[in-house]
């Protein structure tokens, strides 16, 4: 005799609520509250509900569409990964639907609802930098839809990744600094939320704990990722008694905002502060700024075909691919004894 299997009727009936309710909240639409949506969620874990993949898969039919979802388009380094994706898919005879949430979790949702009514046969998305959406990607992997995420990736969510070590390289930045000479080493972090701004933050305090320098918490400063931010950032580090001789920054954005708003101050660059990036940008490249360079076209190309893989092979283990960055030195850095002598 075999075991009925419940239904969204089963989690509606338990909770009171309407069946359209409980599939909209399945479906993370934005209709639905996030109380709402947990309940449901909840109930629908406690009753072990399956969505019936064969059947939603036989609805969709096969369109050739792939959905990116980034952040945003102001810098270079996501339409460089937009690039190495459309590499991939264009050649394989893909259209490729591309979206940008303007940092805005919202924006990301209605995006990601957008693509899936659109049917599309995949996704590879890189979360706004407050990361609230674990709750959708959740439910589209347990309905089956591959799914891959790039640069920006839900570290408690189990699903493929393509990353760098930001923690490794984080630590090969602020190594660099402590070799040069500089001992009083800031850092300007990005928003808490987000998994790069943890593994950088991290990458830094396992050098000063390497080099045997104390951390002092009034060092670290969480600005965001926008170079608007900056100057926050600089108010803070040069209203201490103690002002830092070296700063690193989550990104390269940051950098360049802390450049500017020192030079504005008549703060010399390397002489009197240090400055290190992270992302490697053409702006930075330009002001001599000692950075990161990530391999964004690849990235993006490795994601693609990660893919391109999950939709052939449904079912393929979840996978996280790290690949490597190039710290480069510039001006911006200068050992002590160099800046000392003007050189």
């Amino acid at each position: 005799m075999s075991v009925r299997k419940p239904t969204i009727k089963d989690i509606a009936q338990a909770l009171g609520i309407s069946v359209a309710t409980v599939s909209r909240s399945l479906n993370g639409s934005h209709e639905i509250s996030e109380h709402t949506r947990n309940l449901v969620m909840n109930k629908a874990r406690e009753l072990n509900y399956k969505p019936n993949i064969h059947a939603r898969n036989l609805l969709k039919r096969r369109n050739n569409m792939i959905g990116v979802v980034v952040p945003e388009f102001i810098t270079f380094f996501f339409p460089e990964i937009i690039i190495g994706i459309q590499e991939v898919f264009n050649a394989q005879g893909y259209q490729v639907l591309i979206c940008q949430s303007n940092e805005s979790s919202t924006l990301e949702r209605r995006n990601i609802e957008m693509l899936e009514s659109s049917m599309v046969e995949g996704l590879i998305v890189s979360v706004t930098k407050d990361a609230r959406n674990i709750d959708l990607y959740t439910r589209l992997i347990a309905e089956g839809m591959p799914i891959v995420f790039v640069n920006r990736v839900l570290p408690d969510l189990r699903a493929t990744q393509v990353i760098l070590d930001d923690r490794k390289w984080a630590f090969k930045v602020v190594e660099h600094l402590i070799k040069c000479g500089y001992r009083h080493i800031a850092h300007l972090a990005g928003n808490e939320h987000l998994a790069v701004t943890k593994e950088r933050l991290q990458g830094y305090l396992d050098a000063l704990e390497t080099y045997h320098l104390p951390v002092r918490d009034s060092l670290v400063m969480h600005v965001g990722i926008q170079q608007d931010r900056a100057k926050a950032g600089i108010d803070y580090l040069m209203s201490l008694r103690q002002r830092p001789d070296a700063i690193f920054t989550v990104n390269d954005p940051i950098a360049i905002g802390c450049m500017l708003e020192l030079r504005r101050r008549g703060i010399r660059i390397p002489e009197d502060v240090a400055v290190a990036g992270f992302s490697e940008s053409p702006i930075g490249r330009i002001m001599e700024l000692t950075s990161v360079s990530q391999p964004t076209f690849e990235l993006g190309r490795t994601a693609a075909l990660r893919l391109l893989q999950q939709m052939r092979e449904p079912g393929i283990p979840v996978e996280t691919i790290v690949l490597e960055g190039k710290l480069n030195v510039r001006h911006s850095t200068l050992p002590v004894d160099k800046r000392k002598e003007g050189k």
